[in-house]
């Protein structure tokens, strides 16, 4: 995959991008490029210069597309750091795993291993305030079996980083402790892991199952990282410095007299610092977080001999804008309420503030169009012919016609194939249709002009560079439509599946898998790659708008849930709102099946009751 990777260098007008990093010639703007062009300059760049990547994405689904790209075309695993919800008001449960896994990402960039560092980002997600470096690296430990050290003195560490006392643990950032048996999931392992200590030595420690509780394999580490980013105990001076900013703060509001808010506001600063000073869980402590870490951002991770590449940067300079003004709304009615005193800007950078972030940084950037270039102020700009290959939708005739057009017009071709036995598959289809392919899992050597290897691998498209006659296609979305149609599963009750147009008038709401509850405005012709063609438009939450093409019709069904006699809140684009939306209801259905198991099982195993035969009188 590698030289696969590097050969969009070859460009006539990219070739000289890596001799700007000595040159001077940085920022540099790349347009053209779709998203999975993009993840393959960036990659290419990466193993041209051999330093660590960082890629700021407009928001979270498009880092995670990155990441996954990424992965694939480097071979490495790829994380990427996303926007968690900040927790303001108080909760009876509050789920942290979204700070854990933002916390064993920017962990992940302080390790010294020897591993190239290469992380994506949303832009709202580096924004967002978090722990500085210095007490992160603090308060992360690694403890190794046979060390010397007493299972109360780990107990008190957990809980000092927000961990949970649980009778069982079945979560990161919980703990529990029968004797001398300690179990506990850090966020930065995969698994939880069980510890036994021989009085104050670790005996033995392995990893266990959550389902079975038991025990699968021993372990010589473990890395234990924090199991929240807001916590009292994190902060410089602790609980009781905290405890005093906001008594501090109270007296000042008391001193404000005439203002009822103040009142308000001065009263829930004395009741959150005795909390605090007790010691007690608080699941809304979001709202000090300027008090906690006035100015760290994710942006203060990223390693100082690192390339940052800038996915779209005006969509992520108009993403950073929108999340300013949603948390800006947010924050409002909490000012009023009297329950936090704060601006947006301290909880967050300010979106100017990001570019002067990334000055001192090698910054590339790729987007679609030539639109706007946003606060980027690029020295050099590019632009080159690159197509995405569209999607067969499980169509194998059409993707075979179009490799017969590429071999035909003497492109290189490759075919990508998701393993080695959907790659033997594709080989036999090849074969029986009259196309010779060579099988080359490892991709060692690329074909020559006029012939097509199958290798092993997974992009989310397949790509098209006419400029070096290559084109890589992909079975992924192949194999994809074909399950699709296998499986015609069943829509939600709320949902009504769309078979043509007609089905859709203006103004209808809709549901795209990917994005959420939309408004339907209509169908508009476009043109893309010197092709018109119809796309079904759809409108979301503030400005956002979406452009799905008539041939992906099956991505979007009908919402039936309201509209009528019900108010439809419409989503977020690039949000992780209805992402969320989707795991709460994945949740209540499982909870369902299990409470329905648990139902059927305790009817089975009680004893039924033989009733005597019928009487004369009752025959």
């Amino acid at each position: 995959m590698k030289e696969l990777v590097q050969q969009i260098l070859n460009h006539k007008e990219l070739s000289a991008l890596p001799s700007l990093v000595e040159s001077g010639g940085l920022p540099a703007l790349v347009s053209g490029l779709s998203a999975v062009h993009r993840a393959n300059l960036a990659a290419a760049l990466q193993l041209k210069l051999e330093r660590p990547l960082f890629v700021l994405c407009p928001d979270d689904t498009a880092a995670e597309t990155f990441a996954r790209d990424l992965s694939s075309m480097l071979g490495q695993p790829v994380p990427s750091l996303g926007l968690r919800d900040f927790c303001f008001l108080p909760a009876e449960a509050a789920s942290h795993r979204a700070e854990q896994l933002r916390l064993m990402t920017l962990y992940g960039l302080l390790e010294n291993n020897s591993e190239q560092k290469i992380v994506t980002a949303s832009v709202s997600g580096m924004m967002q305030r978090t722990v500085p470096k210095e007490l992160l690296r603090r308060a992360a430990f690694t403890v190794s079996s046979g060390e010397s050290c007493a299972p109360e003195d780990i107990e008190a560490t957990l809980i000092r980083c927000g961990y949970e006392r649980t009778e069982q643990v079945e979560g990161p950032g919980q703990y529990a402790r029968r004797g001398g048996i300690l179990d506990l999931f850090s966020p930065g392992e995969a698994q939880p892991v069980r510890m036994e200590f021989w009085v104050d030595e670790i005996d033995t420690m392995g990893c266990f199952d959550v389902s079975s509780q038991r025990r699968e394999e021993n372990v010589l580490q473990c890395r234990i990282l924090p199991a929240a980013e807001a916590l009292a105990t994190l902060s410089p001076g602790g609980a009781e410095a905290l405890a005093g900013k906001l008594e501090e703060l109270a007296d000042r509001q008391t001193r404000r007299r005439g203002s009822e808010t103040a009142g308000k506001l001065a009263a829930t600063m004395r009741r959150d610092a005795e909390r605090i000073r007790a010691q007690l869980r608080m699941s809304d402590l979001d709202r000090w977080l300027p008090l906690l870490y006035p100015d760290a951002t994710g942006f203060d991770y990223i390693p100082e001999d690192a390339l940052v590449f800038i996915d779209q940067p005006t969509r992520c300079g108009e993403m950073a804008r929108e999340y300013r003004k949603q948390l800006s709304d947010d924050l409002q009615s909490l000012r009023k309420d009297g329950l936090c005193p704060f601006e947006e800007t301290a909880f967050c950078l300010p979106p100017e503030e990001i570019w002067k972030k990334l000055d001192s940084f090698p910054v590339y950037a790729g987007e679609a169009f030539t639109l706007g270039r946003g606060n980027l102020r690029p020295k050099t700009l590019l632009s080159i012919p690159a197509k995405q290959l569209p999607s067969y939708a499980g169509n194998a005739r059409a993707a075979e016609e179009d490799l017969k057009v590429y071999l035909r017009q003497n492109y290189s071709v490759v075919l990508l194939a998701g393993d080695e036995r959907r790659a033997k598959v594709l080989q036999d289809y090849l074969k029986e249709h009259g196309t010779q392919v060579i099988l080359q899992p490892e991709l060692e050597k690329l074909p020559e002009e006029g012939n097509c290897r199958i290798g092993v691998g997974s992009i989310s498209s397949g790509m098209e560079y006419p400029a070096i006659r290559l084109a890589v296609l992909t079975d992924a979305q192949l194999i994809r439509g074909r399950e699709k149609r296998k499986s015609s599963r069943k829509l939600p009750a709320d949902r009504k599946r769309i078979e043509s147009y007609a089905d859709l008038s203006v103004g209808d709401y809709v549901v795209h898998e990917t994005h959420g509850i939309g408004r339907f405005a209509g169908i508009v012709k476009m043109q893309v790659d010197g092709v018109e063609k119809d796309y079904i438009k759809l409108n979301y939450a503030g400005t956002d708008t979406l452009y799905v093409p008539a041939t992906q019709l099956d991505l979007v069904s009908k919402y039936t849930g309201g509209g009528e006699d019900r108010v439809v809140k419409l989503s977020r684009m690039g949000g992780t709102e209805w992402a969320k939306t989707r795991s709460r209801a994945k949740g209540a259905a499982k909870d369902m099946a299990r409470k329905l198991i648990a139902l059927y099982a305790e009817r089975q195993r009680m004893p039924g009751y033989a009733f005597s035969p019928d009487s004369t009188w009752q025959r």
